[in-house]
């Protein structure tokens, strides 16, 4: 609870990182609900832009902060020495993690949240879940966040400067966007890009967080992508688990 203090403090010290944590999902939600928001989709009659939108944006936000937040943050403290003298500390270095990953997860509900109560007050987005698939989205919700920032907690293992990793995250966020059918329409993409975007998590999270949020969600269509992200987030557990990790610091 301390370094989850600490974290929380740490961020709202931090005009920047709240900027991209909040303020550029909702105008994200403001361009996208006032450009799509009002069209008829082919999803049916009753979903509107709005109702795409939403989930997308939510995916967009948790990956972010996953990729970018994550692993340029760990290494920027490792640079101030911050991450040194906490390893002097009688606490397990692990704790610290955790506390970091709450604090973003924190900040990332909150801003879901705010973007989602605008959605709904203001471009009239629709709410088609019952209970269980709610149950569902938020397990979903979840996993996502624990996906993408444990790719993040890898980057910044395998990443010696948060200079490089802000290079290195921001590029693979880019490529993810543009293979994960956000910016362009996979279906638009040549045959090896698609081939190579259902590599990634990104596009498997668009597309199930999406065909649940409009109750749309089916196991015969979308099988391989609820299986890829169970079996993904069963894989970096396992793999967390049982790697003796070694911070230099």
């Amino acid at each position: 609870m301390a370094f989850l203090e600490i974290e929380i403090k740490a961020l709202l010290r931090e005009p920047i990182s709240l900027f991209f944590l909040i303020v550029v999902p909702i105008i994200l939600m403001i361009v996208f609900g006032g450009v799509f928001g009002d069209e008829q989709t082919h999803f049916g009659e009753n979903v509107l832009g709005i109702d795409t939108v939403v989930p997308i944006n939510i995916v967009f936000l948790l990956a972010n902060v996953g990729l970018m937040g994550i692993p340029i943050t760990i290494l920027e403290l490792k640079e101030q020495g911050v991450l040194k003298r906490y390893s002097t500390y009688p606490i397990n270095m692990r704790n610290y993690f955790l506390s970091l990953m709450a604090a973003f997860s924190l900040f990332s509900i909150i801003s879901t949240c705010l973007f989602m109560s605008l959605s709904f007050f203001v471009y009239g987005a629709s709410y088609f879940m019952n209970l269980f698939e709610t149950t569902i989205f938020i397990l979903l919700y979840f996993l996502i966040i624990y996906i993408f920032y444990s790719i993040g907690f890898l980057l910044a293992l395998f990443i010696k400067s948060s200079r490089t990793a802000n290079l290195v995250s921001s590029g693979f966020f880019i490529a993810l966007l543009f293979t994960s059918g956000i910016v362009l329409p996979i279906d638009s993409l040549p045959q090896y890009i698609q081939v190579i975007a259902k590599i990634f998590p990104m596009f498997h999270s668009v597309e199930v967080t999406q065909m649940l949020w409009i109750s749309e969600l089916s196991w015969s269509d979308s099988y391989p992508s609820i299986l890829y992200l169970l079996l993904l987030g069963t894989g970096i557990f396992i793999l967390f688990r049982n790697l003796k990790v070694k911070w230099e610091i």
